[in-house]
């Protein structure tokens, strides 16, 4: 990826975190974590068993609210103060366990393609930066007041891009690769084993759940890169690979107000 594209997504992440430094807002920290499932080059297309591989995830994440910490009762309230809030975060995705399954590695099989795609074992770590436009269904202003114990819950969907720094790995039953043992068709320029990047759309959706001191939060997203490479493999002039990247991440936080109720 070209230089002036780290610049850009770097300006726009310090702007919308820093954007909003005159207007009265508060600030919350949170940490999440919970499974991924990632949909890669591994397995077969459109056979979610197989090409869905689990792994891990935990993030770190700051939001910005625009309706400031001291409840004035509507005081300079607007529709999106009291609807949105900015998510930051950065957060780290790992999978030790990319595999080949489906029909056409079956381990009864002595097909010498089924045996190749049986020997590829890959690896995968992610780092992520971005940010994320939250979008909740109640009255933020009203969920945050002490007095306000019936509106547990708050509901939001989510829009938002991310950079992401990838390096993938990928072995022979364990052992250094050898190219050529691999399948005809990751043996001609399909394989991506160095370091890149390259950016994220994310989409969510999820709840708050209001405690005493902090809120619960469960999340589910979904994330669309902009790139065939994050498994290590881009086999995108094959019929079997013919999207980019995506994975699913759902996790379970806890969000603290760092500047009291």
């Amino acid at each position: 990826m070209k230089l002036y594209y780290k610049v850009i997504v770097l300006i726009f992440l310090l702007a919308a975190t820093k954007g909003y430094t005159q207007l009265e807002v508060s600030h919350e920290f949170g940490i999440f974590t919970g499974p991924i499932s990632m949909q890669t080059d591994y397995g077969e297309r459109h056979h979610l068993p197989s090409s869905m591989e689990t792994s891990f995830g935990v993030a770190a994440v700051h939001y910005l609210s625009f309706y400031g910490n001291n409840y004035n009762w509507r005081n300079g309230a607007s529709y999106f103060s009291d609807h949105f809030k900015l998510r930051t975060e950065i957060s780290y995705y790992f999978n030790n366990k990319l595999e080949n399954e489906g029909r056409y590695t079956d381990p009864g099989s002595t097909n010498a393609e089924a045996a190749a795609l049986r020997a590829m074992q890959g690896a995968t770590k992610i780092f992520n930066i971005g940010t994320q436009l939250e979008f909740y269904f109640k009255n933020l202003e009203d969920y945050g007041l002490l007095f306000n114990t019936a509106d547990k819950f708050a509901p939001y969907v989510s829009l938002g891009l991310q950079y992401n720094s990838f390096d993938a790995e990928l072995t022979n039953n364990g052992n250094n690769l050898d190219i050529s043992s691999l399948p005809q068709k990751y043996q001609n320029d399909a394989v991506f084993l160095e370091p890149e990047s390259t950016f994220s759309l994310v989409m969510g959706l999820g709840t708050r759940y209001k405690m005493d001191t902090f809120d619960l939060v469960l999340d589910g997203r979904w994330q669309y890169f902009f790139s065939d490479k994050v498994d290590g493999l881009d086999t995108s002039g094959n019929v079997g690979s013919k999207f980019n990247d995506t994975l699913l991440f759902l996790s379970v936080g806890i969000v603290f107000n760092l500047e009291g109720n």
